[in-house]
């Protein structure tokens, strides 16, 4: 017994010292050839290098030193898909290597490596993840930048290489391009600006971006000329204007207008004539939001000659909103406007005021756009009036073509005034007119045809006109539904490339109580 037992344990001994033997045999030929290939790699050998490499790899494939090496090896002797198939099998075992993942992502830039796009970007995250190399960043964001569905994660990686590099010039331009993706045009410009002051030559593609972006707001001049003619009494009002007007973006994100020019009002009795100054300013805080500014001085006026307008306006892909608060001159009469002193006491110079919210929406193909507003008058010797309203408009598709588009659209105007302030009916407590038209209640209805007929790429001509069903309440006497009416004409043509002519009709009838007839023309000098 003791005998067997003896025997297994030597025998055991013996296989045992056989295993460790052949271990360390493997060993040393994979350090061995480990060795070699690093040897190789130093004087240049790389054919050499490759053979010692693959053998380690043979031998063990998750070697990670063989792998990397050999991948290595393949990249210098120009086997540039067997380099990039080793450093796949690399880096699907180890990615923890920043050098080796970013050098896997630029070989894939090569066009013939296309299709493998998503794995480019793989590898890019996958070095930033353990290095945060700018230029590596740099690159990364600038492929995220050509599509649309990357565009927002470009933005994020750019902005974090700005962060460190305010002016580096190419995460400007690759913002830009990745703003414009998204349509946002503001800060596409904004940021090709900043590109172009850092370098001394912009590439040409960023300067078709700029043009592309300038598209529609190009710095312009405007020739401006107005006529109104109201000629029923008591309503009487007559004028003319002449002025000019400039555009300009004094950055990316605002739209400035300057306006001046002289005016002229009459009716059969008084005249006025005098200066106005138009300051307006847009600043958009990105492309759903932003605000719009309005101030203007009249001087022809008696007295008060200040309006303004100021709206923030939200427009989302179906909806806009726009609250906001204008103060307006009172167009119905000469002394609403001007103020008149036809009786020795100045009356009139009605001033509105209102507080409103627009909300726009689509219902079907139908356009529907809604008004409430409330506000109150101001006239000279009289007491304030309140007055509460609602508008709305509603615009369908009826027809198009290549040259016709053609739509119905109904305008509802509804309007209550605290009290009748016209001061044109006889009444024991004369002169008290504010001179403009405020009856009680006023409702207005305008079903109407609206079309538009394109010529050609430089001319078209649009016309909207329908009769109106009004309502007037004008509490001295019979509260009666009355029939109005109210047109629409506008003509464009572009002359040349920096020219266009617009010219432009409205009339207006209020049942029988007054007409108004308007026409402006603008001539238009765009620097491109």
């Amino acid at each position: 017994m003791k005998f067997c037992s003896l025997a297994l344990l030597s025998l055991t001994l013996l296989f045992a010292t056989g295993l460790d033997q052949r271990a360390g045999a493997e060993d040393f030929t994979e350090s061995w050839y480990l060795s070699r290939g690093r040897s190789n790699m130093e004087i240049d050998n790389y054919k050499a290098a490759i053979e010692a490499f693959e053998k380690v790899v043979e031998r063990n494939p998750d070697h990670r030193e063989a792998l990397r090496s050999l991948g290595l090896a393949y990249e210098r002797q120009g086997l540039k898909d067997k380099s990039i198939e080793t450093f796949d099998r690399y880096l699907a075992k180890y990615d923890d290597d920043p050098e080796i993942a970013f050098k896997q992502a630029q070989a894939l830039e090569w066009s013939r490596y296309s299709y493998r796009e998503k794995d480019l970007l793989k590898y890019y995250r996958m070095g930033l993840k353990r290095k945060d190399d700018p230029a590596m960043r740099l690159k990364y964001a600038s492929h995220l930048a050509g599509r649309k569905e990357t565009a927002q994660e470009a933005i994020a990686q750019y902005d974090k290489i700005l962060a460190s590099q305010p002016r580096n010039a190419q995460a400007h331009q690759g913002l830009a391009k990745a703003y414009a993706w998204l349509g946002q045009n503001d800060l596409a410009l904004y940021h090709a600006n900043l590109g172009r002051q850092a370098v001394k030559r912009e590439p040409g593609d960023m300067t078709a971006l700029r043009h592309d972006m300038l598209k529609g707001r190009e710095p312009a001049v405007e020739g401006v000329f107005s006529v109104l003619a109201q000629p029923t009494t008591p309503f009487e009002l007559y004028g003319v204007r002449i002025g000019s007007r400039g555009k300009m973006d004094f950055s990316p994100f605002t739209t400035t207008t300057l306006e001046a020019g002289a005016e002229h009002f009459w009716d059969s009795s008084e005249n006025r004539t005098g200066g106005y100054l138009s300051f307006g300013n847009q600043l958009r805080i990105n492309p759903a939001n932003r605000f719009d500014l309005l101030l203007e001085y009249h001087d022809a006026p008696r007295g008060d000659g200040l309006a303004y307008k100021f709206e923030y306006v939200y427009e989302g892909p179906s909806v806009l909103i726009r609250p906001g608060v204008k103060r307006e001159f009172r167009y119905d009469s000469f002394a609403a406007l001007i103020g008149s002193r036809s009786s020795g006491q100045l009356v009139g110079l009605a001033r509105s005021t209102q507080f409103y919210t627009d909300v726009g929406f689509d219902l079907g193909s139908t356009r529907i756009e809604v008004t409430p507003f409330v506000g109150w008058v101001t006239a000279e010797s009289l007491s304030t009036n309140n007055q509460v309203g609602l508008t709305v408009k509603t615009t369908t598709p009826l027809w198009e073509t290549d040259n016709w588009n053609v739509s119905g659209e109904y305008l509802f105007y509804l309007t209550h005034y605290e009290e009748n302030q016209s001061g044109f009916t006889p009444s024991p407590v004369e002169p008290r007119a504010g001179g403009y038209f405020s009856p009680q209640v006023f409702l207005n209805q305008i079903p109407r045809l609206a079309a538009t007929y394109t010529f050609d790429e430089k001319q078209d001509i649009t016309f909207a006109a329908g009769p109106a069903l009004q309502y007037i309440d004008e509490a001295t006497q019979a509260s009666v539904f009355r029939v109005g009416g109210d047109a629409h004409v506008a003509y464009t043509t572009h002359l040349s490339k920096p020219w266009l002519l617009k010219v432009m009709g409205d009339y207006t009838q209020i049942a029988s109580v007054y007409s108004r007839i308007q026409g402006n023309a603008l001539l238009v000098y765009t620097f491109y």
